[in-house]
């Protein structure tokens, strides 16, 4: 037992990236007010579904949340809504009176003008309210290109948000960094995180195979969003390897500079023991390059080491330090 607590009371000397919880209402939160704040940043009340609540029973849910330490945000779809029909400062007006301490503004349905999100921000600072803009496409129709996320990220970055959201709906198939399947997209991710800052970024991420697979790529700071009440604590313990698919994961502050494939590279040696790059390559399906540089990196931060295979000389085989 004193090892799981040496090992839970790691978490004061890491940052944890922020989770964000999606409430549909139609659970009851208590287990999740149980659960340690250090792993819960932010409880969403979904879409527009404060409006169907009892004015005081919203006020107590959201009260309990903020008294467990959780900040509360709005749905962005219901200031879409109320954009939609032309009552966009009543709703910010009742967001506030409500108790929630952050407004998410996304363009999932439609596209917002500029004044409008300026309207928005503005609001959420004169508010002293945390601001939380969502980048991306609800219907699988009608989604983006990697190019145009880009720079709709680029133009979320002027509003000065507090996180960036990526969109990933509740499915997490079809939508920006996932394909129809719901496998992740990682060529969209590293290219998404070459345009911003991995700890100024969330990924809704509601499958908890995406939040294993995206922890073990980029370590436990990652922010991720739209988890739902019952893999809050399955999360956590992805966070910090207390689990088979993250077991072993470095959650201290020595992680390596590289991205997020030499993170995934020196995770795979470090679960796997010395490897070359065709191994490598089969295991993870990167390019050459990408491996090539991944493992540059590592060797410079002084993680693993090189050497030639005694099978064949022709070839070099990577292991741990």
């Amino acid at each position: 037992m004193n090892f799981f607590l040496e090992k839970v009371g790691e978490t004061e000397k890491t940052e944890i990236g922020k989770t964000m919880i999606i409430d549909r209402m139609g659970t009851d939160p208590s287990t999740l007010l149980n659960l340690n704040n250090k792993f819960v940043s932010t409880v969403k009340i979904g879409w527009g579904l404060s409006l169907l609540c009892d004015e005081k029973f919203l006020g107590r849910r959201i009260s309990d949340y903020k008294q467990s330490g959780f900040g509360v945000s709005n749905g962005g779809t219901l200031l879409e809504i109320a954009f939609s029909k032309g009552r966009l400062k009543e709703a910010l007006q009742k967001i506030r009176q409500a108790g929630f301490d952050t407004i998410e503004m996304s363009e999932g349905v439609l596209d917002l003008p500029t004044g409008t999100k300026l309207e928005i921000r503005d609001y959420a600072r004169s508010s002293d309210m945390h601001l939380f803009v969502e980048v991306g496409r609800k219907n699988t129709k009608n989604q983006l290109s990697l190019d145009e996320t880009v720079e709709r990220i680029q133009a979320a970055k002027d509003l000065d948000p507090d996180v960036i959201i990526i969109e990933g709906r509740e499915t997490g198939k079809g939508v920006e960094i996932y394909d129809m399947n719901g496998n992740i997209k990682w060529d969209w991710v590293e290219e998404i995180l070459r345009t911003i800052d991995l700890s100024d970024v969330m990924f809704e991420a509601p499958e908890e195979v995406q939040q294993a697979e995206l922890v073990i790529r980029l370590g436990a700071k990652i922010n991720l969003g739209n988890i739902s009440m019952s893999s809050a604590f399955a999360l956590a313990s992805q966070r910090l390897g207390l689990r088979g698919d993250t077991f072993g994961i470095s959650t201290g502050s020595d992680e390596t500079s590289g991205g997020p494939a030499s993170k995934f590279i020196l995770f795979l040696l470090q679960q796997n023991g010395p490897m070359d790059q065709g191994r490598i390559a089969g295991i993870t399906g990167l390019s050459r390059r990408t491996i090539q540089n991944a493992l540059s990196n590592l060797i410079t931060d002084g993680r693993i080491h090189e050497r030639p295979d005694l099978h064949d000389m022709r070839r070099k085989v990577y292991s741990i330090k």
